[in-house]
């Protein structure tokens, strides 16, 4: 189940919860644990750590959702510290990572317990079932929420460094698969101005796939990743209308390209507004959103 992006709000139908920085993650425990990823990849290999919960969990089988986590020396969750785990594939690599920097599985879910479908079920009964059945240890924990404060929470969040808040309602159903208004985001997001150096052709009805963006930084022109999201087939048009206007740009004029292709590059004239999450430690905006040219 997934949620649409909203403004903060207080409200006594629904419950706030943190919004953990991970990989969402979805736990099939029944005699053994098996994790499986958004896109249905087996996380079990890259997260060892995490593959014993059919030792303590109770009301198997079942399926929990939830997100894992690596948590950084300040004891915030850090998506790089995570991704570094998630990307090795060498087994003694991936052992030695676990005791290095110990995932945590925190589920916030549960969509079959007893071996029974409760999908269709209200949240706060779920919820209810949820701590029946998890008895929290090092690396599984249950996700806590409040009711009603979502703006304050929010601002709470933020302050302690976090990236969000989820708000769900407390009678909804979960809908797999489904982006519903019973589940709503609020992130921490920040803006930036970046130069676009070209772009990739869409694919299926999209006629723009992904603009390419840049930044000059002492002197240098440095590349910055690309935004995909944010332009309507409107936008999209006009974009290209004015990007087939600049002459090409050669890729080696820009620093840290390398690897990337199927693109149009250009002439770096224009400038456009993106709003993003964070930077990686290689410079590259995290979820980033077009906003428009500037």
């Amino acid at each position: 189940m997934l949620a649409v992006s909203s403004e903060p709000f207080d409200s006594p139908d629904f419950i706030y919860e943190i919004k953990w920085d991970g990989y969402r993650c979805l736990a099939y425990i029944d005699g053994k644990t098996i994790l499986q990823s958004r896109n249905l990849q087996d996380l079990t290999r890259s997260f060892p750590d995490l593959s014993y919960f059919h030792h303590s969990v109770k009301g198997q089988p079942l399926v929990l959702d939830g997100e894992i986590i690596v948590l950084d020396d300040t004891g915030r969750p850090s998506f790089n510290f995570l991704k570094a785990r998630g990307n090795l594939i060498d087994e003694w690599k991936v052992r030695r990572a676990a005791a290095r920097a110990p995932a945590l599985l925190v589920v916030f879910d549960v969509l079959y317990y007893r071996g029974q479908d409760v999908m269709a079920r209200p949240l706060e009964v779920r919820k209810g079932w949820l701590q029946e059945a998890v008895r929290p240890t090092d690396n599984l924990i249950i996700s806590g929420f409040i009711s009603t404060y979502g703006t304050r929470f929010f601002e709470s969040c933020l302050e302690q460094g976090l990236e969000g808040v989820m708000a769900k309602e407390k009678g909804s159903p979960y809908l797999p698969g489904r982006r519903s208004s019973y589940w709503r985001k609020f992130r921490r997001t920040r803006e930036g101005q970046f130069l676009i150096l070209g772009y990739q052709p869409g694919t299926g009805r999209r006629e723009l796939g992904a603009l390419l963006l840049g930044e000059y930084l002492d002197g240098r022109l440095v590349y910055r990743g690309k935004v995909g999201t944010g332009f309507d087939r409107e936008e999209e048009r006009h974009l290209l209308a004015e990007l087939e206007k600049l002459p090409s740009l050669l890729p080696h004029q820009v620093e840290g390209l390398a690897g990337i292709r199927g693109v149009r590059w250009v002439e770096p004239r224009l400038v456009c507004k993106v709003e993003y999450l964070e930077e990686t430690p290689e410079g590259r905006l995290r979820h980033p959103s077009y906003r428009g040219l500037c």
